[in-house]
């Protein structure tokens, strides 16, 4: 191994700083700078990710839903109030480029913009979503003569 600061080949190295430098020198080199004093490393403390199951209804507060044709009810409201896409754009935080997206219906918005236009047009674009109730029929043991029947 080869000193840094003076190329003399040497079986021990220590490790300097000189002028901000951290060097690889000899015995006789290491004069010319601070020792730098080895730290022992620590073990990488592990954390143990405690697994928690997962017991919430994600389903729980999804029981509203955009009315059918919000793009144009908001376009309709806002051309009521006489605004362009650029003031109902500062108005609820969004870009000019959002709003006609929105209009177009080409991008929905999100829950807490959906409450801002609302509030900014005076209009309903949440509607309640009532539960599904899916009746099951009599099940009925078919016969290979009723299957027959039904495709002739």
């Amino acid at each position: 191994m080869r000193c840094e600061v003076c190329g003399k080949e040497t079986n021990k190295l220590y490790p300097v700083l000189i002028e901000g430098v951290e060097m690889m020198v000899c015995e006789e080199c290491k004069k010319f700078g601070k020792l730098i004093e080895k730290k022992k490393k620590a073990a990488p403390i592990k954390k143990v990710k405690k697994i928690v199951p997962y017991s919430k209804d994600v389903f729980q507060n999804m029981d509203k839903d955009l009315v059918p044709g919000w793009g144009e009810k908001i376009k309709a409201a806002r051309e009521l109030k006489k605004w362009s896409r650029e003031q109902l754009g500062s108005k609820v935080g969004e870009k000019t480029n959002t709003i006609a997206k929105i209009e177009n219906e080409e991008l929905r918005p999100p829950d807490d913009t959906v409450k801002k236009l609302e509030k900014a047009l005076g209009i309903q674009l949440f509607q309640k979503i009532e539960d599904a109730v899916i009746k099951k029929k009599k099940a009925r043991n078919l016969t290979l003569g009723d299957l027959l029947k039904k495709d002739v």
